[in-house]
């Protein structure tokens, strides 16, 4: 149980360095595959290859497939706290917090590839 707290808290912590983690925004219209309100990580580069949609405050996840490019496109809802999405380079949210994205906020590319991910309200 304390676990998914902690990772909660990295998260959230973690959400002052999104501008300099995730300098570009995106809109929903440039991004395929991944529209308004969702949280979406592709297999290559600048939103290109297999998309992904993840449940926003769904916990650690782990990718299907490397994770290459991310985005935050959640507008709103839940429980009134933004949603954010970190992306770790290890399986079950290890290793190195490749990103993390506030809501608007993307990541082109990573600077490694993304094992898992993490989502927060």
């Amino acid at each position: 149980m304390r676990r998914p707290l902690a990772l909660a808290s990295l998260a959230l912590t973690a959400a002052a360095w999104t501008t300099v983690l995730a300098p570009s925004s995106a809109s929903a219209t440039e991004l395929p595959g991944c529209p308004e309100t969702k949280l979406c990580v592709w297999t290559e580069p600048s939103f290109e290859g297999k998309v992904a949609m993840l449940r926003p405050g769904g916990g650690c996840v782990n990718a299907e497939d490397p994770i290459r490019s991310a985005a935050n496109t959640w507008a709103g809802g839940g429980p009134g706290i933004p949603v954010v999405l970190a992306v770790y380079s290890g399986k079950d949210c290890t290793g190195d917090m490749l990103v993390n994205l506030s809501r608007g906020a993307s990541a082109l590319a990573l600077p490694d590839d993304g094992q898992s991910t993490f989502s927060a309200w």
